[in-house]
């Protein structure tokens, strides 16, 4: 329904894929990367959707960035991107010859989410309840809202998130003594931050190495130490719980070479 919303898509003849954090990989060292909400993938196509609650976190080159690394990373596909959003005023990234673009509100697509869920079982009509109380809520003070319902709901199985460790105070300067720490004694660490998704993390990475490329010489920092996001591989364990639990981990190592 979202799809024939969006692009005037049919019936799917055939199961997309569907991904959770959809990893668009940087094409160079020097590039952010980037992470759509959602993706749902065919043989033929990729289509892409990108959430919002807050038009304050709207990032200028986001959108088109997507697109560009959707059309390096996969060649053989066409490429869609949905943005869900509050009404806001913005850009449409520019049209290509494989990718198409539409931007909708949640306004519209509150009549799905009822179609679809509004008439289920107790678990499904009480998520659907909270979903359209925080959707009416936007434009609020976010933060004080989402602090006052997501609680434990008595008699549902809905229960706010817990974090493991304390949230890192400033996650740059840390990861900044880290990169001084990894320069000296050449050990392999790890930012133990809790992001709020994939695509901060990639923001993190990139502000990090632009610091580490700008220290002035006889700084050890360029040729002795660099930084990675590494995806969780089930095969080896993290350097940091982080990414066991979250599948990715801002890892630092030293470097004979210069790295900038």
């Amino acid at each position: 329904m979202l799809d024939a919303l969006s692009f005037g898509t049919g019936a799917w003849e055939v199961r997309p894929q569907f991904v959770d954090e959809f990893d668009l990989p940087r094409r160079h060292d020097d590039e952010q990367g980037g992470a759509a909400d959602y993706a749902m993938l065919w043989p033929e196509r990729l289509w892409m959707i990108e959430l919002k609650t807050e038009t304050a976190s709207h990032r200028r080159g986001q959108l088109s960035g997507y697109l560009a690394l959707a059309e390096h990373h996969h060649p053989a596909r066409r490429i869609d991107l949905t943005y869900l959003t509050p009404p806001m005023p913005h850009t449409p990234p520019a049209a290509q010859t494989r990718t198409r673009f539409n931007h909708l509100t949640w306004a519209q697509v509150i009549p799905l989410i009822t179609a679809v869920w509004g008439n289920g079982d107790d678990a499904d009509r009480r998520a659907v309840e909270l979903l359209l109380a925080a959707l009416d809520g936007i434009g609020t003070d976010w933060s004080t809202w989402r602090a006052a319902r997501l609680q434990v709901v008595p008699g549902t199985e809905f229960e706010a998130p817990v974090a493991d460790t304390q949230p890192t105070a400033d996650p740059f300067k840390e990861a900044m003594a880290l990169v001084d720490a990894t320069a000296r004694d050449g050990r392999q660490r790890a930012l133990g931050h809790a992001v709020t998704d994939l695509q901060d993390l990639q923001e993190l990475r990139l502000s990090l190495r632009q610091a580490i490329c700008a220290s002035p010489d006889p700084s050890p920092r360029p040729p002795r130490a660099a930084l990675d996001l590494e995806r969780h591989d089930q095969r080896r364990h993290g350097t940091h719980r982080r990414r066991r639990r979250d599948g990715y981990e801002l890892r630092l190592s030293r470097y004979r070479k210069p790295i900038c």
